[in-house]
């Protein structure tokens, strides 16, 4: 029977392995970095209040109302602008609803909505409008 002994293939091999899995661990490391920063880092797993999408947006003139209009629905953020009142719901599902049954002039995103019923805006002000309710989306 042989046993195995500290030969210098056996070092070699062994020397081989462990670079291997350094290069291994460097690009897996790499890659995982990469991946986090296109997706837009801790940014992307953290939710985002309209209070944080409404604040450079002081020509709008935000009004917070969580207190008013989430009585009757359950938002569990609202708030009022020159360009329609935005709402934030639990999940993107209670979002759907509302949309839903609020019906015509209401746009969806994920958890927000966006309720434009009882303005007239003009073509810049709806661009406007969409575009802060889709802030995070890359459209083009």
């Amino acid at each position: 029977m042989k046993t195995l002994q500290n030969t210098p293939k056996l070092a070699k091999a062994r020397t081989k392995f462990i670079a291997w899995l350094c290069i291994t661990a460097s690009v897996l490391a790499a890659v995982s970095i990469t991946v986090w920063f296109a997706i837009g880092g801790q940014r992307a797993f953290t939710p985002q209040t309209l209070e944080d999408l409404l604040a450079s947006s002081t020509e709008l003139n935000p009004v917070q109302k969580s207190n008013e209009m989430c009585a009757e629905i359950s938002c569990i953020e609202a708030w009022t602008t020159n360009i329609g009142s935005f709402l934030r719901f639990r999940s993107a599902s209670e979002a759907e609803y509302w949309a839903i049954v609020l019906g015509d002039g209401v746009i969806r995103n994920e958890d927000l909505v966006l309720d434009i019923r009882s303005l007239e805006l003009t073509f810049e002000e709806r661009r406007a409008a969409i575009d802060l309710l889709f802030a995070r989306r890359d459209w083009f």
